[in-house]
């Protein structure tokens, strides 16, 4: 009989919900109906569901789903998932390992989960008064996580509980309780709330790697983790207008933010910017930031994996942009070792909000390097803080400077600005550098250099001749001799005939050889 193989991260999710749905009694049947050779005809279909038919007082039919066990179904009359499910189990399990071993192994699971069971028992009634504690205003940060953890203690992820539900559960639960709070210690409490969520996509995000849902739920975690961002942000606003002395709440949310937010480990939440947001907007900095980072000063010099120590030059590089030293700042970031644009994009918003546009362009200048090898959305959004910038400047030289030291990475842009500024020699010049053919351009664009001045374009019309006719094909040939009528009518508008009459003359000349293009000129009337 073939057997399939069932991906191994699928079969050890199988293996660990059958321990939690099943009887050892039924794992034993199960494992000599297989030993048996009972199970018969397994099959895959709709990538989730595993079915076969398993011979026992008759044919029964099984399904095991293999994204949610508890859906799986069999034929026989016994209510729950009986031995032929575990028959199939192990029939699929076959092709990974020896199935008489992971009965034994599931078959001591299962006894030691039931010591567990007993060894807890009397510690759910205490359990069950605690997690009716519900969060105080009076209380501290650390009691509302415990809470936190305990109200969503077991959420997994399903068919049923999602990513984004666990989001708008969370936020709509938790943030209910402090609905009648004294509104500075709400916005605190809030705070937390947002920390809490962002934890768990973090954890969500690790606990699925290994998942063959793994891409969903990345893209899931990323996407919450975006709107949870997009909240802190609103939040961040509110702060920045009423903010009163709550001494000890204030230190427990930087002392967490400070442990959580520079471990430097990746994941879905951008903790960095976390940590430079609720600094730059919301923390009391008289108050508190000399003690941080005096901290942060002690613990750069420790001995810390590389991306723990890029954190916290990251963390120092903005205590000192914030105190206006940026040469100092920048002395921090240098000592990172792959920069990239988005590190800064907290520093340009934040001067950029300010309008202090001349703290904007040293920042700009300093990020040049950077852009070389940046990805196409950094590149598009670093440039964009360059065009805010020069707006507030005499003259665009500088800009036009920059987008020349970039291309050709930055040729839409540059030539977008050049149209924009009406440029149009420049702009032509461009695009006769990168061999661009009046084809590949807007005709908007064409017209508007025609109309500013006709004789531009006849350098773009007589490379893209050149470059059409060294196809050596008829088609290219047809092509060429669309450009010359339109060489034609420019030159016939500036009364220089004679001039296109040796143009064309040359050109026949010169290709007297092409056969077919001869024959394209006098199709198109060029030759007499």
């Amino acid at each position: 009989m073939l057997k399939l193989k069932i991906p191994i991260n699928r079969m050890n999710y199988l293996i660990e919900a059958a321990q939690d749905h099943m009887e050892p009694d039924n794992l034993q049947l199960g494992w000599e109906y297989y030993h048996k050779g009972y199970v018969l005809s397994m099959e895959l279909s709709d990538v989730i569901h595993l079915r076969a038919q398993v011979y026992g007082t008759k044919k029964y039919n099984v399904d095991i789903n293999m994204t949610s066990f508890s859906k799986s179904v069999c034929s026989c009359p016994y209510d729950g998932w009986c031995k032929h499910i575990a028959a199939v189990l192990f029939n699929a399990y076959s092709v990974h390992g020896r199935p008489e071993m992971l009965l034994r192994e599931m078959k001591s699971s299962l006894h030691a989960s039931k010591k567990r069971s007993i060894r807890t028992s009397e510690g759910k009634a205490k359990k069950q008064v605690e997690q009716k504690i519900v969060p105080q205003a009076n209380g501290t940060a650390k009691e509302w996580h415990v809470y936190f953890e305990q109200r969503f203690y077991g959420y997994s992820l399903n068919q049923q509980n999602s990513i984004d539900g666990f989001y708008s559960a969370a936020w709509t639960d938790l943030s209910e309780l402090a609905s009648k709070w004294e509104e500075s210690v709400r916005q605190i409490y809030s705070l937390h709330v947002l920390f809490f969520i962002m934890r768990k996509m973090d954890l969500f995000h690790q606990m699925n790697q290994a998942s063959y849902l793994s891409y969903y739920h990345e893209s899931a975690c990323r996407a919450v983790a975006k709107q949870s961002m997009e909240k802190l942000a609103e939040m961040v606003e509110l702060f920045a207008i009423r903010k009163k002395p709550l001494k000890k709440l204030w230190e427990e949310t930087i002392a967490f933010i400070g442990e959580t937010a520079l471990t430097g480990k990746p994941g879905p939440v951008d903790w960095m910017t976390v940590y430079r947001m609720l600094w730059w907007s919301v923390f009391d900095r008289k108050a508190f930031a000399g003690a941080e980072r005096i901290r942060l000063e002690k613990l750069v010099n420790t001995d810390l994996t590389p991306r723990k120590k890029e954190a916290l030059w990251l963390a120092l590089a903005h205590f000192e942009l914030m105190d206006g030293q940026d040469d100092a700042a920048m002395r921090w970031l240098k000592n990172i070792t792959s920069p990239i644009p988005s590190d800064y994009y907290m520093v340009l918003q934040g001067l950029m909000e300010r309008e202090e546009w001349e703290r904007l362009l040293i920042w700009l200048r300093w990020m040049l390097p950077t852009m070389l090898k940046a990805r196409q959305d950094d590149f598009h959004t670093v440039c964009s803080y360059w065009l805010e910038a020069m707006k507030h400047q005499p003259s665009d030289e500088e800009w036009i400077h920059v987008m020349l030291s970039l291309l050709p990475r930055s040729y839409y842009y540059y030539t977008d600005y050049l149209m924009k500024t009406e440029r149009f020699r420049q702009w032509v010049d461009l695009q006769l550098s990168h061999q661009i053919s009046p084809a590949s351009l807007y005709t908007e664009q064409l017209k508007a250099v025609e109309k500013a001045d006709p004789t531009l374009l006849l350098p773009l019309y007589h490379q893209a001749v050149e470059k059409a006719v060294a196809e050596k094909n008829r088609a290219s040939y047809k092509v060429a001799v669309r450009y010359l009528k339109k060489l034609y009518t420019i030159y016939k508008k500036q009364k220089q005939s004679e001039r296109w009459e040796d143009y064309i003359y040359r050109l026949a000349k010169k290709y007297s050889r092409l056969r077919a293009f001869q024959e394209e000129l006098q199709r198109g009337k060029w030759l007499l």
